[in-house]
């Protein structure tokens, strides 16, 4: 008798919720489908990918398998238990995309990437994902959605583990008016703790962001096509595998950024005298030369990096020579664009030549000088930004991070590889079959699909970093484009950065190992993590003895030049 009557009351149920489902899909409109033509594509006057100057950008496919290899890495445990810092990664991570992303937007002619204004007016940019670009839907492939120009985002269903649920905009107004109310000071409802204006609290922020308001923004986005999300498919923005090859995407990113550097402007001014190791470095000190250079004048060079020569020809009797014009150096950073055949692996193994950029390998030689006579250790954080944003602490590009030890008194050379930067995913992806490596084939899904979150996350880690050949933002041909570099150097006695480099990035995907700690005390993006002083990163570093500035130009080449 109980059974019947429970299997009674679950048919019911399941009547109500057709019903409810049946009013929802005659109430939510669903826009018209695009128009597209045999070839996956529509009309090139509405958009042509020839046409689009960031395409070869958004759609370079090792770098949206990084963003794709970061959501394997970063994610909830089975248990519940989360990555260290993982809020605060979470930030660095799309804040070091979109600073990328504007100084190439920069180096095209085009303007920063501008946030949403709200979520309620018709976005101008369309998106048409690449023909061979499908999703698994319903135990099948299909294409992700397309959108056309100047869609307006929509109220929305889903259909949870059998729970109607309906997201509205008002809901998502909602939730940005909490966030903005804890961070400006107060407490409410969703945050009855206060925010503290504390370094350390960049990961409760972080993670609050990422959790709710953030993946709400993605979810009512994605579904602007589709707000009967019921037995339709999703766009690119739902899911790791394809979001950064939408511009929306890094619209919502700098919507999101924005927020958070909100409360980064409430922290003020970092201080650093008090980590300012008792060293010295000129901006005369930052001597820069090309790999294929070094490999002329002195070809013995490479079997210690070029670690003595280095010290002989820029230090001892030449230690306060100003090196900056000679056969040897460079002021500039070269890049090229190359052309490969690419395989749609992970889908129906389409060939597509495309094209991407590629940098010249180069080698830092860094002067310093210890102005004590105890052993020092030094922690090196260089970074970049193009001139015209650089008082932007969001727009300042991390390139390398690494520790030395310094004897007492010693004044010393210290060579350092481009391609082992800590920001990218090493050895270095140089050649087609290197790339080829990032795919997610099935058997890299068998692996995602392994016993414990934390398990794949250890698993994948070796597989996380930024693509080395879009190390450097491409540049303009002629004269370049003008860039800042900073070497900063922080006291590394305590600072767990280690000696020696590691396979994945652990500035961008966190620690090696689930239950490890970031390795590096000092926050995400230090020493740019908080506003500059007066506005100004000059008046920000003027006067610290650690830290030297010069400027460097990026030059797209046309002719070749030889690679390592």
């Amino acid at each position: 008798m109980t059974n019947t009557m429970t299997e009674g009351a679950n048919e019911s149920l399941a009547k109500l919720k057709a019903l409810q489902l049946a009013k929802l899909k005659y109430v939510v409109k669903i826009p018209p489908p695009p128009k597209l033509n045999l070839n996956g594509w529509p009309d090139k006057d509405v958009y042509d990918p020839e046409l689009d100057k960031m395409f070869w950008w958004r759609n370079d496919p090792v770098l949206n398998e990084f963003h794709e290899h970061w959501h394997f890495i970063n994610t909830g445990g089975n248990d519940n238990t989360r990555r260290n810092r993982d809020g605060e990664i979470f930030i660095h991570m799309h804040r070091q995309i979109l600073a990328r992303y504007d100084a190439d937007r920069l180096c095209v002619g085009l303007e920063k990437v501008k946030a949403l204004p709200d979520f309620r007016t018709p976005i101008p940019d369309s998106f048409y994902p690449h023909p061979n670009l499908f999703e698994k839907w319903n135990h099948t492939r299909v294409h992700f959605m397309a959108r056309p120009a100047n869609q307006t985002p929509h109220d929305f269903v889903q259909l949870i583990d059998g729970e109607v649920s309906i997201y509205t905009i008002s809901d998502l107004e909602k939730e940005r008016q909490l966030l903005i109310e804890w961070i400006d000071g107060g407490t409410n409802i969703k945050h009855p703790i206060p925010l503290k204006r504390v370094d350390s609290d960049a990961n409760i922020l972080g993670l609050d962001i990422e959790r709710r308001f953030h993946k709400f923004g993605h979810n009512l986005l994605s579904n602007i096509m589709n707000p009967y999300t019921i037995g339709y498919p999703t766009s690119v923005l739902m899911g790791a595998r394809a979001g950064i090859r939408d511009p929306l995407f890094l619209k919502w990113h700098r919507y999101v950024d924005d927020i958070f550097l909100r409360w980064h402007n409430y922290l003020g001014p970092s201080d650093f005298h008090h980590d300012a190791p008792n060293v010295t470095i000129r901006t005369t000190d930052i001597i820069l030369a090309f790999t294929d250079v070094l490999l002329k004048v002195y070809p013995d060079g490479q079997k210690d990096k070029w670690s003595e020569f280095g010290k002989q020809t820029f230090g001892g009797s030449n230690f306060d020579v100003n090196f900056t014009s000679g056969p040897i150096i460079t002021n500039e950073f070269h890049t090229k664009m190359k052309y490969r055949e690419y395989i749609w692996r992970e889908d129906f193994f389409d060939k597509e030549n495309i094209t991407y950029v590629f940098p010249r390998d180069w080698y830092y030689f860094l002067r310093v000088t210890n102005e004590v006579n105890i052993t020092s250790f030094i922690t090196f954080r260089i970074f970049i930004a193009p001139e015209v944003f650089s008082d932007s602490i969001v727009h300042w590009i991390e390139l390398d991070k690494f520790k030395k030890i310094l004897q007492p008194l010693e004044k010393t050379v210290i060579a350092r590889e481009a391609d082992k930067s800590i920001i990218i995913r090493k050895p270095a992806q140089k050649t087609e079959s290197q790339f080829d490596e990032s795919q997610i084939i099935p058997s890299l899904h068998k692996v995602e699909s392994g016993p414990t979150k934390q398990a794949v996350s250890d698993k994948l880690f070796c597989h996380c970093g930024w693509p080395y050949h879009m190390i450097l933002p491409r540049g303009t041909k002629g004269e370049g484009t003008k860039f800042k570099m900073i070497v900063f150097i922080s006291d590394g006695t305590n600072d767990m950065v280690p000696l020696y480099d590691q396979c994945g990035s652990t500035s961008l995907c966190g620690a090696e190992k689930w239950a490890e700690k970031i390795p590096d005390i000092r926050p995400l993006g230090y020493p740019f993590n908080r506003p500059f002083k007066d506005g100004s990163y000059k008046e920000t570093f003027k006067g610290l003895h650690n830290a030297a500035i010069r400027n460097i130009t990026i030059i797209w080449k046309d002719d070749d030049f030889s690679e390592f």
